[in-house]
């Protein structure tokens, strides 16, 4: 497991994905095969714990133009089962977009890093109650588990990818069967391109699987390990100019990377 640290981009942000010589379908089924042999760890600690990276453009308009800077974040959780936990939130200051984002820093009165750590009560982690009600648990068969993503998605590729991302970024840690499950439902879904490979901001080699453009002229991706069938993050970015935006395309909208996750007997520990 990495040491803690705050997120260190690499100035560029945006990952360049490689082409390949395979598909979706082959690389998703294969992954989900493989995924599906892999063993589950024993259990250890009653807190989940996952550390997070994000970067997320903001834009204001001032003197009647826009100005748009990334923000980068760092998201520590300790989630016990109840839904109750620890919740640790590091904003960080603002990374410049364009010329006109430097006026965005001139508006803020704070550029340090501003820390929020504050307990959690239970169930205020979860994102997913009101709309997965009635849904819940998750399937780890591939077409029960098809039926709860569509119902929940309404069946669009990019909203699909989102709730995927969703159940991650909630749950925290997803045992093999129910990883290998998602994979499958994603093979199978209509639209879905392979990005290609890339290495994320940790270094790591995810393969990037991404929703057509969508009407906002902007494309979402999930960033999969392809040993473990894990969601190591997503990034979505804008492919067509978007009215004033500041931002000229390709350019990154937002990014979120998952650095670390495991279980601890404490919200005062790491794995």
């Amino acid at each position: 497991m990495k040491e803690y640290r705050h997120p260190e981009w690499n100035g560029e942000f945006m990952l360049s994905f490689e082409q390949l010589n395979f598909g979706r379908i082959e690389f998703l089924t294969g992954l989900s095969e493989a995924t599906s042999r892999l063993h589950d760890p024993p259990v250890e600690g009653s807190y989940i714990y996952t550390r997070d990276i994000g970067l997320n453009l903001t834009t204001r308009v001032i003197d009647g133009r826009a100005a748009s800077a990334w923000f980068p974040t760092q998201i520590e959780r300790w989630r016990s089962p109840d839904g109750s936990g620890r919740l640790v939130r590091r904003n960080y200051p603002p990374e410049f977009v364009s010329v006109g984002a430097a006026r965005l820093r001139e508006a803020d009165a704070e550029h340090d890093v501003q820390v929020v750590d504050r307990r959690v009560r239970p169930g205020e982690f979860s994102t997913l109650q009101d709309v997965w009600e009635g849904v819940m648990p998750l399937s780890d068969d591939p077409d029960d588990l098809s039926r709860q993503l569509i119902s929940v998605s309404g069946g669009s590729a990019r909203a699909l990818l989102g709730v995927v991302k969703d159940i991650y970024y909630d749950l925290g840690i997803l045992g093999a069967s129910l990883r290998a499950a998602i994979l499958r439902v994603l093979a199978g879904v209509d639209g879905l391109i392979l990005a290609g490979r890339a290495s994320d901001e940790s270094g790591r080699t995810v393969f990037g699987v991404s929703a057509p453009v969508d009407g906002q002229g902007a494309q979402f991706t999930l960033l999969l390990d392809p040993a473990t069938g894990e969601l190591n993050g997503h990034q979505e970015v804008l492919v067509k100019r978007a009215g004033k935006l500041d931002l000229e395309p390709p350019g990154l909208l937002s990014y979120g990377e998952r650095q670390a996750w495991g279980r601890t007997r404490d919200t005062g520990s790491r794995p």
